[in-house]
């Protein structure tokens, strides 16, 4: 018999002598006449009493639903959940998407995360890396399709005719709030009725065939396609101002964000939500940003360090992506970053700004994605990526107006000046060489918004 079952043994029998001497005690306060009226009471009790004591032992038995905290709380109960790779030492990667590989077992091992892995990859790339941590794809308020055809969406008559209160219009009252010139249906995300929907239709079934995580895409803090409201039982309800800087939307997407989180981690296989977050021009330590982290395992940065392939982040908003980026792992969630050129190619000045830039920034949780425009789905990596630059040896510090980080193998140094270009001096005490193996003189130039990765000659 265990300690376990021996204490409950005692606990009933003490019960037990406490209510004969309770019922002692009180007799003596009753008449005989009232006495019948008494037992009836003290039975009832009785019964009370025993329900809540098969309760308190089915409880063993049964596990009781934990409460879903109020938005707002945070949820750090992650068990079940796959860990995430230690990314201290060196460099990591990451693959946004898998669509044009062919090979994916091949591939694998050289990534940590995959966003928006195929149904039909999970398998090949489980096998040839045990410990890859494996997203399923969701646009996070729009229709995409089945779980295994994204591209069977529905139009706006199916969706009228199914769930007209769904639909998300612009404030023309008639046009659907889309986003990219795409035809998937923009959903009401401040409905509750939405997020089993999303678990029935994609989570659930990711759940059940392999995945770690949901990758939602497009959580954007800011209305940038004009969103303002519903048809309620065929009357118009505003939702929002249309306006890009909404504080309502803003608290309907950790809404969201909270209820999805708690619905994933609640699957009989449990499962992260990881989103393409866009802050915006908030700070890392805005209040609305820190709710945001409470309710979500994971960053995917698809702004990165070259704001979308419009040019470089420069000057405070560098420092800011930076500051966020080591605030999210701070928590132990893993931050994904990539990093775009709007160019036929990439050069080795562009790979040397976002590899300093990231490892600035990179802790236990962080890896890096590089590519063209919105080329996605393609192993593409760069010799770069094998620098054996090791683990970080203190955080960043400034120093003659540019940012240093070093490593036990080397070190980084970025100048994210937008117009201002540096000379520094290194250590004279080291030696060094770039990634391309060359040694490096005592003095580097850095142009604007340009970073460069040393290796300790040894």
């Amino acid at each position: 018999m265990s300690p376990e079952t021996k204490g409950e043994r005692r606990r009933i029998r003490l019960q037990y002598i406490f209510i004969q001497e309770c019922f002692v005690i009180f007799s003596r306060f009753f008449s005989r006449h009232q006495l019948p009226h008494w037992f009836a009471g003290f039975a009832l009790i009785l019964v009370l009493s025993s329900c809540q004591w098969t309760s308190n032992f089915n409880s063993q038995l049964v596990k009781t639903p934990t409460p879903l905290p109020l938005p707002g709380t945070p949820f750090v109960d992650l068990r079940g959940v796959r860990q995430f790779t230690d990314t201290w030492n060196n460099i990591h990667l990451f693959q946004s998407f898998d669509y044009n590989i062919s090979d994916p077992a091949n591939v694998a091992k050289h990534y940590d995360f995959v966003w928006g892995a195929k149904v039909n990859h999970v398998q090949a790339i489980r096998a040839s890396n045990p410990g890859i941590f494996i997203t399923y794809y969701i646009p996070f308020h729009r229709e995409h399709g089945t779980f295994t055809d994204q591209s069977a969406i529905h139009d706006l008559n199916y969706w009228k005719a199914v769930h007209p209160d769904w639909v998300l219009y612009k404030c023309d009252r008639v046009t659907p709030a889309y986003e990219f010139g795409d035809p998937n249906i923009p959903l009401d995300f401040s409905n509750p009725a939405l997020v089993p929907w999303q678990i029935q239709t994609y989570a659930l079934p990711a759940s059940e065939s392999g995945y770690d995580g949901i990758a939602a895409d497009n959580v954007d803090l800011q209305n940038y396609y004009g969103a303002c409201g519903v048809y309620v039982n065929g009357k118009w309800k505003q939702l929002y101002t249309g306006q890009y800087d909404d504080p309502q939307w803003r608290a309907d997407i950790i809404s969201w964000l909270s209820r999805m989180q708690q619905a994933l981690h609640h699957l009989h296989h449990p499962l992260a939500l990881i989103p393409n977050l866009a802050i915006g021009d908030l700070p890392p330590d805005n209040s609305i940003v820190r709710l945001v982290l409470n309710h979500i395992d994971g960053v995917l940065d698809e702004g990165g360090f070259t704001d979308y392939a419009r040019g470089y982040l420069t000057d405070n908003k560098w420092l800011q992506r930076i500051q966020f980026m080591e605030s999210v792992q701070k928590q132990h969630k893993p931050y994904y970053v990539v990093n775009q050129f709007n160019s036929p190619s990439i050069d080795s000045r562009e790979i040397q700004w976002t590899l300093a830039s990231y490892l600035i920034g990179k802790e236990h949780s962080a890896a890096i994605f590089i590519s063209t425009f919105q080329d996605y789905g393609s192993d593409t990596r760069y010799f770069e990526y094998d620098a054996q630059i090791g683990s970080p040896v203190g955080g960043m510090y400034q120093s003659q107006n540019v940012y240093w980080r070093n490593y036990s193998g080397g070190l980084s140094i970025v100048n994210p000046s937008a117009t201002k270009t540096y000379t520094v001096s290194l250590n004279a005490g080291n030696s060094y060489v770039d990634l391309h193996g060359y040694a490096i003189d005592q003095r580097v130039t850095l142009s604007p918004h340009s970073g460069i990765v040393l290796l300790t000659n040894s």
